[in-house]
């Protein structure tokens, strides 16, 4: 892409201009973005997110940081049926404490379950998992917009994305990457095959419209399960997911990067045991600077009921060292 770009522009350079400008353009290609610290030990979000007699589960934070999108189980307004629903709660700052959470409507939650919620960088469209009627398969992939960014309520009846990405099978876990460097959006999204998650990827054309899904075969590890892909948007030379292999517990979150968006993403590694617990790690959401990892756990044991365990969402941060943030 970063080529065509050059051979269209060499038409209008001297010789000598052609070069400077393809050393410049070398130079962006290879730039592998910030570097971090090791995030820090991981902690509980607190109220008013969190809550005694609920499960909160599959955190997305928005660009800004001031919008926390997560599920909860929930009693429909208009039919009063219980379900997995997506709320967001909001802040001021940085600093903020997060605000009373807020349902987002019954043209995004149904009767059924809706989960895994992700609004692109604009806030005008969201990407979310629901087994509504419609759905191809047990789960499907759809998409809503709004006219005004700023109202919570304001979704459209959403459209499911179709049979180039949804299946008999079920699919889960939507990421949207935008990339700056070539124009183009790629969604990223799990599905199940032979009963194991899988880690998927297809162009997206529109904002509704996709191409082909295929497997992003280096973050999936034949006979495990691999979900739940989370590709920093900024700069995308990092993607952080869910894989229950070689692990403790029952699923952790790994890492990979990559030098470009160009290229393949390196080996997988396990983010380590301040963020990984000996139970269930899923969904991550990375900060659009990189330096704060939200995702959901089921670390703690449920007071109200003895023998279960409490879905609860938590945070880690890590400081940016080094390196040009894109």
């Amino acid at each position: 892409m970063k080529m065509r770009a050059f051979a269209i522009g060499a038409r209008y350079l001297l010789g000598g201009s052609a070069l400077v400008l393809f050393a410049v353009i070398l130079f962006a290609a290879q730039d592998s973005g910030p570097n971090f610290s090791p995030w820090d030990q991981a902690v509980a979000v607190g109220p008013p997110i969190r809550t005694d007699d609920n499960y909160e589960g599959c955190p997305f934070i928005s660009k800004s940081g001031l919008d926390l999108y997560f599920r909860m189980y929930s009693q429909n307004p208009d039919t009063l049926k219980w379900s997995w629903n997506i709320f967001v709660s909001h802040r001021d700052s940085i600093e903020d404490d997060w605000e009373d959470p807020i349902n987002l409507g019954t043209n995004i939650n149904s009767d059924k379950s809706e989960l895994c919620s992700f609004v692109t960088i604009d806030g005008h469209w969201i990407y979310f998992v629901s087994n509504r009627t419609g759905a191809i398969g047990g789960s499907d992939l759809w998409v809503s917009h709004r006219q005004d960014k700023r109202n919570d309520q304001g979704w459209e009846p959403p459209i499911n994305l179709g049979p180039n990405v949804n299946g008999t099978s079920g699919e889960a876990g939507p990421c949207i990457f935008e990339d700056e460097t070539t124009g183009q959006i790629t969604l990223y999204f799990n599905r199940s095959v032979s009963g194991l998650n899988k880690i998927f990827s297809c162009p997206m054309l529109d904002k509704v419209t996709t191409g082909v899904a295929a497997p992003v075969d280096e973050l999936n590890k034949a006979g495990a399960s691999d979900w739940h892909a989370f590709v920093r948007r900024k700069d995308g030379l990092e993607v952080i997911f869910c894989s229950d292999r070689d692990t403790p517990g029952m699923s952790d979150l790994f890492v990979s990067t990559r030098p470009t968006t160009m290229d393949s993403w390196s080996t997988p590694v396990n983010l380590g045991p301040n963020v990984n617990s000996d139970r269930v790690e899923g969904r991550p959401s990375i900060s659009w600077d990189g330096t704060t990892l939200y995702f959901w756990t089921d670390r703690e044991p449920d007071l109200l009921y003895p023998g279960y365990w409490q879905m609860k969402i938590y945070q880690a941060t890590r400081t940016k060292i080094t390196g040009k943030d894109k």
